[in-house]
């Protein structure tokens, strides 16, 4: 006779199929084509093992594409996770208009990504953008700067994009997070006359720290994997300087029409991904996800 004690994973099918077919099945069939010729210019799908890997990495495009993307995730990540716990930190505390603010705040959730970065295209606009005309109010410039037709400035200001549209997620889980904390023990600390920075480190640091983690991984993969927000600011310019494997992969598979190549990009994505996965926990003390004594 079946049990649920006997046999718990027969429990877990309903739930692992569709988690197999919208992620194991699309994973093997990436890795699958990147190891064909598939070309829709030219019929068959020929098997020619690592040649689309190797043709990829030793393009033009890779390196440059893995460096941005490199950057791109080191600075966006952390920057959302920081930026979200203070924010969190802040809208905890009740004052006149909260509930306004805490509705503000998460705005940029509810937009698509495309309408985030035609919004910060003004933003960054070299003739008439917000940012320009306020710092040649204050003097901090004497000329309008071309952010986003600088190659020295447009990754910066694709990240800074991104960074706000990720935001709104970081405050909503950390503020779920703080919540939980007692406030008991909140006020106790304060009647001891414990600085904020001994609150936050002996009392509130223990109780979020999971969650950070959690978020700095999301936001990791977040980032590596962005796309949509590059392409509508910048289409990975100007020359290759907002280049990312997100976007090399459109390129090699909608713009070359080499879907063999494309998938070798994505599926080197994954093995990316994965190893910041492990990277990101390995660096971490054993010990963070243990039970508060």
């Amino acid at each position: 006779m079946w049990t649920i004690n006997r046999y718990p994973g027969f429990w877990l099918l309903p739930a692992l199929l569709p988690v197999i077919l919208m992620t194991v099945y699309p994973i093997g069939h990436a890795l699958w084509t990147s190891l064909h010729e598939v070309m829709i210019l030219f019929p068959g799908e020929p098997f020619v093992g690592l040649r689309n890997y190797e043709r990829v990495m030793s393009g033009s495009y890779f390196g440059v594409a893995l460096r941005n993307s490199l950057v791109f995730t080191l600075i966006a990540a952390p920057s959302v996770v920081i930026i979200g716990t203070l924010m969190a930190l802040f809208l905890q505390r009740r004052f006149l208009g909260s509930q306004v603010v805490r509705s503000v705040v998460l705005l940029p959730w509810v937009l698509p990504g495309a309408i985030s970065a035609v919004l910060w295209v003004w933003v960054f606009h070299p003739s008439f953008g917000f940012l320009n005309g306020l710092m040649l109010d204050l003097g901090l410039i004497s000329s309008p700067i071309g952010w986003l037709t600088n190659p020295r400035t447009a990754l910066g200001a694709v990240i800074v994009a991104h960074v706000w549209t990720q935001i709104p997620f970081a405050v909503v889980l950390m503020m779920a997070a703080l919540s939980a904390i007692n406030g008991e023990v909140l006020e106790a600390a304060v009647i001891d006359a414990r600085s904020p920075f001994q609150r936050f480190r002996y009392i509130v640091w223990p109780e979020i720290k999971s969650m950070v983690v959690v978020l700095l991984v999301y936001n990791a993969l977040t980032a590596f994997t962005s796309y949509d927000i590059v392409y509508a600011m910048t289409g990975g310019g100007p020359g290759t300087a907002t280049t990312l494997l997100s976007f090399q992969i459109w390129r090699e598979s909608f713009s070359m029409y080499d879907f063999g190549a494309g998938s070798a990009v994505a599926f080197i994505v994954v093995l990316i991904s994965a190893l910041l996965i492990v990277a990101i926990t390995k660096a971490l003390p054993s010990d963070l996800f243990a039970g508060s004594e």
